[in-house]
């Protein structure tokens, strides 16, 4: 008799093909970042760790990638990045306690955290104003948690997902907001918005109508903070050109 509360396997076979334009759509917001363009990883497990060094497409730009706090910590006050993607468990030490030193140091340092505890401290996350926050189990579903959780931190907002927000409901914490958050036909739109399609191509492509196409970019451009489109895509150019800054 299985156990409810034990981990679902994952199937990724038939997602497989939505990785790398996700992957491309997180690099893209990246690079258009006005944030200082230098990362300090503090992941693990270390399979996970040189998993998402590989969504910088400019290896440099990882200034510190490591398994535990204080190296982190080391990292961190020499080299001033603009982003930290952690998780809550580390080898040494732990997430939570790791950002609220390194915001100690660099004030304005933005922070993404994947969740891989069974019963993560989202409530703890939330207090320190983490900008990102997914879970592990998020990886993979319709939602792209992690592609959310890096724009939002590139923009200065905040995400929650939807495992994450589970998870903050029996801790009793206050319920997101769900109209912010992308839904996965949005998320289909914000792709090939940032691939350089224009509405009617969109329309085309996930056979909607004109009209529902381009309502469906404005409300992509509302839950993003983005007020055009052409904001939005130029973006996007930064990538296509390369940044070499």
């Amino acid at each position: 008799m299985s156990n409810p509360e034990a981990p679902q396997s994952a199937d990724f076979t038939s997602r497989f093909k939505d990785f790398e334009p996700n992957r491309r759509m997180a690099i893209s917001w990246l690079l258009s970042s006005d944030m200082r363009l230098k990362f300090v990883f503090a992941i693990a497990p270390r399979l996970s760790l040189a998993f998402f060094c590989q969504l910088v497409r400019q290896p440099r730009r990882v200034v510190g990638a490591v398994t535990g706090e204080e190296a982190a910590l080391a990292y961190i006050a020499r080299e001033r990045p603009g982003m930290l993607i952690c998780t809550d468990l580390l080898e040494e030490g732990n997430g939570y306690s790791l950002v609220r030193r390194a915001r100690a140091q660099v004030r304005d340092l933005r922070v993404v955290m994947v969740l891989h505890s069974p019963t993560p401290d989202v409530r703890q996350a939330r207090t320190l104003k983490i900008e990102g926050i997914f879970c592990n189990t998020d990886i993979g579903q319709p939602t792209a948690a992690g592609v959310q959780a890096i724009i939002a931190a590139c923009m200065g907002k905040s995400y929650l997902s939807p495992e994450a927000e589970r998870h903050l409901q029996l801790q009793g914490g206050e319920r997101e907001d769900p109209s912010l958050r992308l839904t996965p036909r949005e998320e289909e739109i914000l792709t090939l918005i940032i691939q350089g399609h224009s509405d009617r191509q969109i329309a085309k492509e996930l056979q909607l109508t004109y009209e529902t196409a381009r309502t469906y970019g404005k409300t992509v451009r509302r839950k993003l903070g983005v007020k055009s489109r052409m904001e939005l895509v130029g973006r996007a150019m930064h990538l296509v050109l390369g940044r070499r800054d």
